[in-house]
């Protein structure tokens, strides 16, 4: 999607950071991201990615809003019972023209996934079917006041080999918000910069980071053939 003026006053910031460039930006505006889970732990990352000028956000949440979700970045007082999805979408669009915010689409195709499933099986369902269809995804594991976000270019180590074996399952606390807006981050490199991030895994842990390459598990299916076919779905770098 080629920048117009408009487009360019818009995102004048973003195209002066170093490494970044017009290209980048066009590969934001053409990308069409499904995000898994829109609570409270996610709004901040919907924020995010709407503001840096993703194209298209495709919203998979089949739950209300629920009183919980108030305090949080997207959702008024007067949201609680409508849709999650009606009410994102409502509050994403005024923050930016150029976006279009709706649901996941009946065989819609993404170009790249992020994660706030509000169970591991859920999580691993939707990493997994990203991975087979050789997408970069972003899953974020929410555990008290922080947790981990996993990072999965096509052919890095899949989720399963690298998400936590336990949780304490903690509600998330106001301190979630920098894990979102981290996964968010996350995303937009996978998108906007491809090639230049390795299937990593982010612990979040009282505010301090702490970032490790992930590793692939001995006999795990993500050493198979969607290894390449993700490696040769990947668009060139800048």
């Amino acid at each position: 999607m080629a920048l117009t003026d408009d487009r360019i006053a818009r995102f004048s910031r973003q195209l002066l950071v170093p490494g970044f460039g017009e290209a980048a930006q066009e590969r934001l505006l053409a990308a069409r991201v499904r995000v898994v889970g829109a609570s409270a732990v996610a709004a901040p990352a919907l924020v995010a990615l709407v503001q840096a000028g993703v194209g298209r956000l495709w919203i998979e949440e089949p739950e209300d809003v629920a009183p919980a979700d108030v305090p949080g970045w997207l959702f008024p007082q007067s949201a609680v019972g409508s849709s999650r999805v009606e009410a994102a979408a409502a509050a994403l669009e005024p923050r930016s023209r150029h976006v279009v915010v709706g649901p996941y689409p009946m065989g819609g195709v993404p170009t790249a996934t992020l994660v706030f499933a509000p169970s591991t099986a859920q999580s691993l369902a939707a990493a997994e079917q990203a991975r087979r269809a050789g997408l970069p995804h972003v899953v974020v594991e929410a555990d008290g006041e922080g947790g981990a976000i996993v990072t999965v270019p096509p052919g890095a180590p899949c989720f399963a080999c690298a998400r936590s074996a336990a949780g304490s399952g903690r509600p998330p606390q106001p301190g979630i918000a920098a894990l979102s807006a981290l996964a968010a981050q996350e995303l937009l490199l996978l998108v906007a910069l491809p090639g230049t991030v390795t299937g990593r895994r982010i612990d979040l842990v009282r505010g301090v980071t702490t970032t490790r390459a992930t590793a692939r598990l001995p006999g795990c299916a993500c050493a198979g053939k969607a290894e390449s076919q993700g490696a040769a779905a990947s668009p060139a770098t800048e």
